[in-house]
């Protein structure tokens, strides 16, 4: 499963680009907005492995957004897919580090050939290099192991992070967007700016809190006024 962010300041066009991407079971929507600057605001917490932009928008041109995005994650960035009404962007498209462009109204069938594409490099580089379930933080001088699927959530604290298992707490010095990168994100969601959280620990969701059951009995972490509606698609919530 790859996931995905839609940037088009038309609505309509938000809403075709949603239909097709249902259309194929390997994708999965992370984030939808017609507003480039709220785009860029939820790429600070989640990395897509796909963004469909388009070019013209007010505010931040797809140019510039691709530009900032290039910043944060250099050549390890998402696939970038053009979207625009006019041909004449298809070399600037490419030129800027996207992968394909579609013309509008953009066909399904179009839109499938692009995202076959995609698929198949991004099945490659996964299949090459075999992702470990764990990695090593340090605590009191130490460097622990710690596998994935025993985290029950993160928490920031200052200038250091809590890392919450069933077991225990470890401390590592490291920033959240790092620990974020590091996490499978078919595994793990930030539901707030000091709060990551494995989604399979969810018990139960109450206005802005998302509660959890750990070893210390049930626990209360906030959801983010900004990260409530990725939260509540992660959760499949309506």
């Amino acid at each position: 499963m790859y996931t995905c962010v839609i940037v088009d300041d038309q609505p309509e066009a938000v809403d075709l680009i949603r239909d097709h991407v249902v259309k194929v079971p390997q994708l999965e929507i992370a984030f939808m907005t017609t507003d480039s600057i709220t785009a860029l605001a939820f790429l600070d917490s989640s990395k897509p492995d796909i963004i469909f932009l388009d070019i013209e928008m007010p505010g931040m041109t797809g140019i510039e957004f691709i530009e900032n995005v290039k910043s944060k994650w250099g050549n390890n960035m998402p696939k970038i897919v053009f979207t625009t009404g006019y041909s004449d962007y298809a070399l600037t498209g490419y030129e800027h580090g996207a992968v394909d462009y579609l013309l509008k109204p953009i066909s399904f069938s179009r839109f499938k050939k692009c995202i076959d594409r995609i698929i198949a490099d991004l099945d490659k580089r996964t299949t090459s290099f075999e992702r470990p379930n764990f990695f090593f933080a340090e605590d009191d001088g130490k460097k622990n192991r710690i596998n994935f699927d025993d985290i029950v959530y993160v928490e920031g604290a200052g200038n250091y992070i809590i890392i919450v298992t069933a077991e225990a707490k470890t401390i590592i010095y490291k920033s959240m967007n790092a620990l974020h990168e590091l996490l499978p994100s078919d595994k793990f969601m930030r539901i707030h700016k000091s709060y990551i959280l494995a989604i399979n620990k969810v018990q139960a969701v109450r206005g802005n809190e998302i509660i959890i059951h750990s070893k210390d009995g049930n626990k209360h972490l906030p959801i983010g006024i900004t990260f409530k509606e990725n939260v509540m698609k992660r959760l499949g919530i309506g």
